[in-house]
């Protein structure tokens, strides 16, 4: 358990991304949605692990895990819901355009 205490953030960030990357494949998500998906989820994971370790510095190596796996998961949810998002914003402003061309 030694070797693994300085490799810890680490397997807690591949433990994110492995949950992102299992929710991106059970929602048949096109593989750029998933790359992007694992990339925030890293990060968010990092960042998570980081501000757990901030409060709660006995906090357990399990219990740190599974709080990486279920960041890795919303993360991807997160990502999905953005990506929505962004089309409909972008059909709202292509729709936009043609009417504004098609009254003059």
């Amino acid at each position: 358990m030694k070797f693994f205490e300085g490799w810890f953030d680490l397997i807690s960030v591949a433990i994110g991304v492995v949950g992102a990357l299992l929710k991106g494949i059970k929602k048949k998500f096109q593989t750029t949605t998933i790359v992007i998906g694992l990339i925030i989820a890293g990060v968010m994971t990092y960042a998570t692990i980081g501000v757990l370790e901030v409060y709660f510095s006995d906090l357990s190596p399990k219990i740190t895990i599974l709080i990486s796996f279920c960041v890795g998961w919303v993360a991807n949810e997160i990502t999905e819901k953005l990506d929505d998002f962004v089309n409909d914003i972008y059909g709202i402003f292509i729709s936009w355009i043609k009417g504004f061309f098609k009254r003059k």
